[in-house]
């Protein structure tokens, strides 16, 4: 009799979360009152459908998803599934009803990486092992920040960031034919 009870108990605290509807929308509002939404990958701005993915693949879930205000300019970055290892983060720049897409980078956290009291993001995609065990692929990355209501690229945190991960910085890292990357060798203490 007490089994029957325990699991009658379990069947309704399990029931309410196995009826719960997947997340698919996200709604921000700006400090200048912009009602944004973003329903089944489409971004509306005040009522204005502004921006549609060519498929739905936003992680609504993601802590990445979020506005930033800066300098009087509002942008908005959405996390979305990519087919690579990483996901990307891609920006958009708010204005009036109008959601612009600007960039597009590798997903992170947005936040002051370099302690220089600027928010960054962005990072590096994931390469193939070479071949040989002395030898590597450079890992190039790409950081922006967000300055003054713009977002540029972080030249400086990008090149101490290859530094770091590639014991050099290559400001032109693609092979001769034009393909991710160039060889260089393992740097020391790196497995």
């Amino acid at each position: 009799m007490h089994l029957r009870l325990r699991h009658l108990l379990l069947l309704f605290i399990c029931l309410p979360a196995l009826a719960q509807k997947p997340v698919d929308n996200l709604h921000f509002t700006s400090s200048k009152q912009q009602k944004i939404a973003v329903y089944k990958g489409t971004i509306i701005v005040n009522g204005n459908k502004t921006f549609k993915f060519a498929s739905d693949d936003i992680v609504y879930k993601s802590k990445r998803n979020r506005l930033v205000e800066d300098g009087g300019n509002v942008f908005l970055f959405l996390e979305v599934a990519d087919n690579s290892d990483k996901n990307k983060l891609y920006v958009f720049a708010i204005n009036n009803s109008i959601a612009d897409s600007i960039l597009t980078a590798v997903a992170s956290d947005i936040k002051d990486w370099d302690h220089d009291e600027l928010l960054e993001f962005g990072g590096s995609e994931l390469t193939e092992a070479h071949p040989s065990p002395d030898s590597m692929y450079y890992i190039p990355s790409k950081f922006y920040e967000i300055k003054k209501g713009r977002i540029e690229f972080d030249a400086a945190y990008t090149e101490k960031i290859d530094k770091k991960v590639n014991g050099v910085y290559l400001p032109q890292p693609l092979d001769k034919s034009g393909n991710c990357c160039k060889v260089i060798p393992k740097p020391k203490g790196r497995p």
